[in-house]
């Protein structure tokens, strides 16, 4: 499924602070793009062995194999459809990214574009921590579903 994002009024793709600058913030973008395959198993190849990753609204994982389960699971219940990072900014292995997901609850097929602001720690060429904050009602009110249990 691709769909467009309705590009916010304050984002500028074409801006300098939209693209890579430097290894980390390249393999973050390259995540990011990733992201919409749903595909946990490709995807924890990102990941070191003492990673993190935590929804900030929902439990955190810790360890490669929980972050594994926890991407799986989220990916039996929504699809992450496509992922623009609008602005990204790095300095000793963390990465700050601000984008907006557009996802879809698979349950009732609704469909919500997300903004996301997200944390990333890279440690030699691999994620060791990933927080996202958003707010989880909205996305919840938007497509009938419930992620917060």
């Amino acid at each position: 499924m691709t769909q467009s994002i309705q590009r916010p009024q304050w984002a500028d793709a074409s801006s300098e602070a939209a693209r890579a600058h430097g290894a980390d913030e390249a393999l973050v973008l390259e995540f990011m793009d990733a992201l919409s395959s749903n595909d946990a198993d490709r995807l924890i190849a990102y990941f070191a062995d003492d990673t993190m990753y935590h929804n900030m609204p929902l439990p955190a994982a810790y360890g490669r194999d929980a972050v594994h389960a926890t991407l799986a699971g989220l990916f039996t219940v929504m699809s992450i459809d496509k992922v623009d990072t609008f602005y990204i900014a790095s300095r000793d292995g963390v990465v700050f990214t601000e984008r907006v997901d557009l996802l879809t609850a698979l349950p009732t097929g609704k469909s919500f574009e997300l903004p996301v602001t997200g944390i990333l720690h890279i440690r030699d060429g691999k994620i060791t921590g990933w927080r996202d904050y958003f707010d989880l009602r909205s996305f919840e009110e938007a497509v009938d579903f419930a992620l917060g249990g």
